[in-house]
């Protein structure tokens, strides 16, 4: 009975390995050198000005994309007749004028505080909220200016602290606040905000609400934070001059295959990377446009391998195909996406998102979350069939995790990666490519990214395929997110 069960596995394991390797083969017949240089050489071209949100350059790649995919035969999904989630957005500069004002000390635009938004003139007693969570709010906040310690008790990193604030400046603009004044954690990079928020334009999301006075202080001038409790009151005043937000639009381009399996198609897998860039700066030199060729051309390119595969081989699973905009003001395309889905996300299974700040080390990619869920063989094997290690660093989770499109999904329980390009940390060699007008396709390595393009479209086949729904790793975050998004 023992060498019937020994034959049995030994016969299933050929099996597999049979179909794996035949899959690799087809794999190397689509994902070619020319299949991917060429679409990167498009849209990391100088004509196309570093594709910025709201330019008619990102419209021409929204576009392009949109009609590879209807080439291949993938179908709309975000309306009858059309690839496009349209997305309307806001821009705005720094303030004219700016004076800020609390318990007698004046504050320094840009070194100091900046403006998130909104304009006015106010002088009074504003009131102190802690991190301003539901039980610290005052029960009336009409008329009243809100100080309040940025983003909440449990956000760490960037975005996470955006968000609480924004969440926070909601509730106080229904409650009939005027204006919330924040004074920065010491976990977030001054410089990071500065370089954000006081000197640049600035992208958001349109409004459906009033825009009031928004003001982070940095935490380093404010030497008096430490003595504050919750329902202090701060003499305060501040004065905003600024101009009217220039209304633009933009749209997240999307397409879908069916699954072929009919218990498995009404799951999804989620294919996803951001196609805008940084667009032109005319005042950084003579190499002015910031042309995005490892961020996130190369992502883009990566997806559209992934499509052009599965327009041939359709898996098990059916799969949306995600090209986000506005990922570089803030992961905006990805948020609009997640509170406006096309498929229902308790019917997205993963999301396998490609981004990147570029690479150092070409024996690996750079997974983050790797061991995160249950996609990890997987990944790990896709790499391995291409030569190429499938690399984690628990420090790069913690720090880039929340600063991926993946976030966004993540946070709502979706299990979630974001397959890099190989990199351990931002050390000189990657950041003379990161946001800089260098990351150019002539400086890429093709027989690297093959390589890579190639790992990434077998480890989507693999996770399609695969009977069993990725899950999170037990013990995981946000493992009860998921438990309890797929549960309804």
């Amino acid at each position: 009975m023992k060498s019937c069960i020994f034959l049995l596995a030994l016969w299933t394991f050929s099996i597999t390995t049979f179909s794996q390797g035949k899959i690799i083969s087809e794999i190397e017949k689509i994902v070619t050198r020319p299949s991917i240089e060429a679409p990167l050489t498009f849209l990391a071209s100088d004509e196309m000005r570093g594709r910025n949100t709201g330019s008619q350059e990102l419209d021409i790649a929204a576009n392009y994309i949109a009609n590879e995919f209807q080439q291949l035969g993938i179908k709309p999904v975000a309306g009858p007749n059309q690839y496009f989630q349209p997305i309307e957005f806001e821009r705005s500069g720094p303030p004219d004028y700016a004076q800020v004002e609390l318990r007698g000390t004046s504050y320094q635009l840009s070194d100091q505080f900046v403006i998130l938004e909104g304009s006015g003139e106010w002088s009074g007693d504003a009131i102190f909220v802690g991190y301003g969570a539901a039980d610290e709010m005052p029960a009336d906040m009409r008329g009243k200016v809100i100080v309040s310690i940025a983003g909440s008790k449990n956000s760490i990193g960037r975005e996470p602290i955006f968000e609480a604030s924004e969440e926070k400046l909601n509730r106080i603009v229904n409650a009939g606040g005027i204006a919330l004044i924040e004074i920065t954690p010491p976990s977030l990079s001054w410089n990071s905000v500065k370089n954000s928020f006081a000197r640049k334009t600035r992208v958001t999301l349109k409004k459906g609400r009033k825009a009031i006075p928004h003001i982070w202080l940095n935490e380093a001038n404010v030497s008096w934070s430490n003595e504050l409790q919750a329902g202090q009151s701060i003499k305060s005043s501040f004065k905003i001059v600024k101009k009217t937000p220039l209304q633009l639009k933009s749209k997240n381009v999307a397409g879908t295959i069916s699954g072929t399996d009919p218990l498995l198609k009404g799951e999804y897998l989620v294919i996803s990377a951001h196609y805008d860039h940084l667009g032109v700066d005319v005042n950084i030199g003579p190499d002015s446009i910031y042309n995005g060729a490892r961020d996130n051309a190369l992502g883009v390119v990566a997806m559209m391998s992934a499509a052009r595969f599965f327009s041939k081989h359709p898996p098990k699973r059916s799969v949306l195909f995600l090209a986000f905009t506005a990922e570089e003001q803030g992961l905006l395309g990805s948020y609009w996406y997640a509170d406006h889905p096309l498929v229902p996300l308790n019917q997205t299974v993963f999301n396998f998102n490609c981004d990147g700040a570029g690479y150092t080390d070409k024996t690996s990619a750079t997974i983050i979350g790797l061991t995160r869920t249950s996609a990890n063989e997987s990944l790990s094997i896709s790499c391995k069939s291409f030569g190429l290690i499938a690399a984690r660093d628990s420090v790069l989770d913690k720090m880039i995790f929340a600063g991926t499109d993946a976030f966004n999904f993540i946070k709502r329980g979706v299990p979630s990666i974001c397959f890099c390009p190989g990199f351990k940390t931002f050390n000189e060699e990657l950041l003379k490519y990161y946001h800089k007008p260098a990351d150019e396709v002539a400086t890429l390595d093709f027989d690297y990214l093959l390589k890579y393009t190639r790992a990434f479209v077998l480890a989507n086949y693999l996770i399609a395929n695969d009977r069993k729904r990725p899950n999170w790793t037990k013990g995981d975050p946000y493992e009860p997110v998921g438990t309890a998004l797929y549960q309804r």
